[in-house]
């Protein structure tokens, strides 16, 4: 499948992304700032860049609903009910529906990530694992 690129012009065809994990990146975040990736339940990666690409964060607001309850720090985030939070490193967050972290979590010790920069090279092609998209299936 490709990434599908939400804009300014189409962010209105995504509002109902059935969601299963996103991340984001603060703006100062080392990697992309302002890159946000979203996966949703079939498997199919949306990116954009509220800071470089044009998208009010409103319309951010839009598509994931549940990121204007997620709460960040410097060193990680909170997730509003239903979600977990994970911690990928200088600035870069991701949430994950609580019905898929347990078995995120057991494959990221499966796999002996230990830190949060080797996870957030990997978080995305876990969860397309994890939906029977991925090449390791």
């Amino acid at each position: 499948m490709t990434r599908i690129e939400i804009t300014e012009s189409n962010w209105k065809d995504y509002c109902s992304i059935d969601t299963v994990a996103f991340s984001i990146a603060q703006p100062g975040a080392m990697g992309e700032p302002g890159g946000v990736e979203i996966i949703d339940a079939q498997g199919q990666v949306y990116h954009t860049n509220y800071c470089w690409d044009g998208l009010p964060y409103e319309y951010l607001l839009a598509i994931l609903p549940d990121l204007g309850d997620c709460k960040f720090g410097v060193m990680g985030h909170q997730a509003p009910e239903g979600w977990a939070a994970v911690y990928l490193g200088m600035g870069n967050h991701l949430t994950i529906r609580t019905d898929y972290y347990s078995q995120f979590d057991e494959e990221v010790r499966n796999r002996r990530i230990e830190r949060p920069g080797e996870l957030y090279q990997q978080w995305s092609e876990i969860v397309l694992k994890l939906l029977g998209k991925s090449d390791e299936n």
